[in-house]
């Protein structure tokens, strides 16, 4: 049965798989949304009998809005975009269809396959075994309860296996897969003459009101965003540092609080025999190289001195062989998993085997044990002062930390109170913008609102203190500020000219050259064409050969009855291209590798045309519909 096979997918990868994706950011809305707005709120959709509820639609837009911010989107023309919200609510609905229709076709999980799955999954284990606390502090930390929990993870899984379900039944046809292999391996000679717009500037003529014209049109070239200087300071341990003194009873009191960072570290002198066995390797040969490994280990075993000797002959690592298999003084860390764990559990002189690692299996032999000791304090005075004196500037700077933002509130009209009270150094800033790069510190997007905010242009206050990196906090106040506005036209009117200019001679470019491009077509000679040296290229390699993407689609969908024929085409830059196709041919080589994937290929497309269609029919069949007023003013809110 289906359920079933859901049931068995739940202890397996697929669990792992659905968990995490639950635990960082479940399905966009989190657990249960759909109920738990108030009923009297305001819907912004109505998928089936369920409504999507205004507050419900609002999170869901914040989350995606915050991943785009963590991702490094930071334009707010996007962030508050109409094509957003639109997309965050399709999503939403997509999702509320697919619930439905696994609920009507009457899909159900296991409970007991759920809660073992959570139980097998490493993030909710400590120490290789399930923690009941770990599991509790994780959903507290993302606003969710076991029982919501369970029922997301239900429902989530049923969508998915459906949508998977459908997405499984497409079948690439041979003929297609035959066509696609013939269309990759098909390789054209080619050379181009390009028509430059430098060629067509001088015949440009401007006059002052196309230029003006422009100007008026086109506000944004000329606008000059808001911009600040302002003066800060910073509050970090360090700022702390400098008014302690530590002593030497101190310094004690930290280092046997610590004695574990002043010990000698553990050295193991190594020597190893390895024999190498591949991830990939045939069974049979993963059984002969065990085989011949327990033979040399039982030999070295019976008699350790003959390890170098042995090493030397039939150790398949070219680095130690020839030293006998020496790998020299080793420290935790420093080496495979596996082999340090086998190593720091041995004693000098021993023999072990067989250890396997990503590298094969190895025999081996500690030689001697050094380190591993405590260094007196005496030894390490300088260091422990230092250490001792910088975790009481710790300690000290999260006890002044609320100090220090209150003060920095109360005397919002300055920053010279906190700056003289912590010793801190008033800094002062250079112009920048609200959207544009700012200095070090203040390259923070919670300090750049603040900083732009009524409250400290107008009110002239101090922002408040915000943590900016860990253990660092700034607060800043602007001490110059100039409103957004728009530059006179005589300061962009060069800007304005070239653009024009440029634009004019594409124009001029692009119906030199269709023309051109009409007489070679019609077999005539065009002397003033200048073709570059023609390249033999394929779909797949035309950008190693300086052909751009665009390129490539047209002079591929150019018709080849006729050879030479000639295609053309608008360059990014304005230019025209024109393209002489000389000969076409076919790269064997290119067919068979394709004719081994396309299968697989076309069977992934047309199992993502399928699942698109499947959602469409669901969402048909639904009765979808969207409150675009209401939708429309969550736009106005942002």
């Amino acid at each position: 049965m289906f359920a079933d096979t859901i049931h068995e997918k739940m202890k397996g990868p697929a669990a792992r798989i659905v968990l995490v994706i639950l635990i960082i950011a479940f399905a966009w809305t989190g657990i249960d949304t759909y109920n738990k707005a108030d009923g009297l709120a305001q819907k912004v959709a109505k998928v089936g009998e369920r409504e999507i509820a205004l507050p419900v639609f609002e999170e869901a837009l914040k989350k995606e809005q915050s991943r785009l911010r963590e991702a490094g989107e930071k334009n707010p023309a996007v962030l508050n975009s109409a094509e957003l919200r639109m997309a965050v609510l399709e999503r939403m609905v997509r999702e509320q269809l697919l619930i439905q229709q696994a609920a009507k076709l009457g899909y159900s999980a296991n409970e007991a396959s759920i809660l073992a799955a959570i139980r097998n999954e490493p993030m909710f284990q400590e120490n290789g075994k399930f923690s009941e606390t770990l599991l509790q502090r994780i959903l507290e930390n993302n606003r969710l309860n076991l029982k919501k929990y369970m029922a997301s993870i239900a429902q989530d899984t049923l969508s998915r296996e459906l949508v998977a379900f459908q997405a499984d039944t497409g079948i690439a046809p041979r003929v297609m897969s035959e066509r696609l292999a013939q269309v990759m391996a098909e390789q054209r000679e080619v050379s181009k003459a390009v028509l430059r717009i430098e060629e067509f500037a001088p015949q440009v003529k401007l006059d002052a009101q196309q230029i003006q014209n422009f100007y008026e049109k086109h506000p944004e070239l000329s606008r000059v965003p808001e911009q600040a200087r302002v003066e800060y300071i910073v509050f970090t341990p360090e700022a702390v540092l400098a008014q302690l003194q530590v002593t030497e009873a101190d310094a004690k009191a930290y280092y046997d609080k610590h004695a574990d960072q002043f010990a000698l570290p553990e050295r193991r002198e190594v020597a190893h025999l390895l024999i190498r066995v591949t991830p990939d390797a045939k069974p049979e040969d993963k059984q002969a190289a065990r085989e011949k490994a327990q033979q040399l280990l039982t030999q070295l075993q019976q008699n350790p001195k003959q390890f170098a000797e042995l090493a030397k002959q039939h150790s398949q690592d070219p680095l130690t062989a020839a030293k006998g298999g020496a790998l020299g003084a080793i420290q935790r860390g420093t080496i495979f998993p596996q082999v340090e764990q086998a190593v720091f559990g041995m004693a000098a002189g021993e023999v072990k085997g067989l250890v396997e690692s990503p590298a094969g299996l190895h025999i081996l032999q500690v030689k001697a044990i050094t380190g591993g000791g405590q260094r007196s304090f005496a030894e390490v005075q300088d260091t422990v002062m230092e250490a001792a004196k910088r975790d009481m500037a710790l300690r000290k700077f999260n006890e002044e930390v609320e100090q220090f933002g209150d003060m920095v509130y109360a005397k919002s009209d300055s920053l010279k109170p906190a700056a003289d009270k912590y010793q801190l150094t008033v800094q002062t800033s250079d112009w920048f913008e609200r959207q544009g790069p700012a200095q070090g510190l203040l390259k923070n997007e919670r300090l750049m609102n603040a900083i732009f905010s009524s409250d400290a242009i107008q009110g002239k206050r101090n922002t408040e203190a915000m943590e900016v990196a860990p253990n660092t906090l700034v607060a800043a106040r602007i001490v110059a500020y100039k409103a957004a506005g728009n530059k006179p036209m005589e300061a962009v009117k060069a800007e304005i000219e070239a653009r024009l200019r440029k634009d004019e001679a594409a124009v001029l470019a692009t119906k030199q050259g269709e023309s051109l491009l009409a007489e070679l077509k019609q077999g005539r000679t065009v002397s003033t064409l200048k073709f570059g040296a023609a390249k033999k290229i394929g779909r797949d390699q035309a950008q190693r050969e300086g052909f751009g993407l665009d390129e490539i689609q047209t002079i591929f969908r150019a018709g080849a009855k006729t050879l030479p024929s000639y295609t053309g085409k608008v360059l990014s830059d304005g230019s025209f291209a024109v393209y002489k196709i000389s000969s076409i041919t076919s790269d064997e080589n290119v067919k068979r590798q394709v004719a081994q994937i396309a299968p697989l290929s076309l069977r992934q497309i047309l199992a993502e045309q399928t699942t698109s269609a499947y959602l469409d029919s669901l969402r048909t069949q639904g009765k979808v519909s969207i409150k675009q007023a209401v939708l429309d003013k969550v736009g106005e809110r942002n």
